[in-house]
């Protein structure tokens, strides 16, 4: 399950792009970006693994900046004759509750790269689950051995927020639980219960969680300090 920050494939079409798009970044502030969609399998699981966009977003603040850099130096979908760098909102990568702490991140040129985990990427691909999302789970499957059944439906535990109903407004995302049920059926040719294998232990989880109280409480108590009264 690990990756190595050091074991990245910087000569594969997406590490070369993000090499020069991180050297010609300005460099008067350290930008942090984040690096998920297809691009984290190509650089961490298969350099063969292509896709026709690299997908990146960062905090609101540098969010336009991006925008407007991409646009300047020419990699935006209309303009790139290969591949193109496509600057996403802060929001549009919805993976587990957890992804940041199993990201990698790197230092290039000056500036914080952050991967999202290969397993992390193959959540937020598990929302729409097209032919290419299912190849990306057949890739990182073959190549590593993993993750098994057992494992992605752990892992999904922690994704359980996007099994919740969505608003109106996000009608455009697939199903979460049917594309699980597709997803079981073309890899592990089975069924699966969601709700028993994933919604209920994660929830299940998080109650325990709440009800156990904290050891320290009662010492923390004990030494508040209130205000004295008049």
């Amino acid at each position: 399950m690990l990756f190595q920050g050091n074991h990245i494939a910087w000569q594969s079409p997406a590490g070369k792009r993000l090499d020069e798009f991180a050297r010609r970044l300005p460099t008067q502030r350290r930008l942090e970006i984040i690096v998920f969609g297809s691009t984290p399998l190509q650089l961490f699981v298969d350099a063969q693994f292509t896709s026709a966009d690299i997908d990146i977003c960062s905090d609101e603040d540098t969010y336009q900046t991006l925008i407007d850099f991409v646009e300047q130096q020419g990699w935006t979908q209309e303009k790139s004759s290969d591949f193109y760098i496509q600057v996403c909102d802060p929001l549009a990568f919805k993976s587990t509750i957890d992804w940041r702490g199993r990201a990698i991140e790197v230092e290039r040129h000056g500036h914080l790269f952050v991967f999202a985990h290969p397993w992390d990427v193959l959540v937020s691909k598990l929302q729409r689950l097209e032919e290419k999302d299912l190849n990306a789970f057949r890739l990182v499957i073959e190549k590593t051995g993993h993750p098994t059944e057992e494992e992605f439906a752990r892992h999904l535990q922690l994704a359980v927020d996007l099994y919740r109903p969505k608003f109106d407004e996000e009608s455009a995302r697939g199903d979460m639980t049917m594309n699980t049920r597709i997803l079981w059926q073309t890899l592990w040719n089975k069924e699966i219960d969601v709700r028993t294998r994933i919604i209920r232990p994660a929830l299940e989880r998080a109650e325990r969680e709440y009800r156990e109280p904290d050891p320290t409480l009662k010492t923390r108590l004990a030494n508040l300090k209130l205000p004295k009264r008049d």
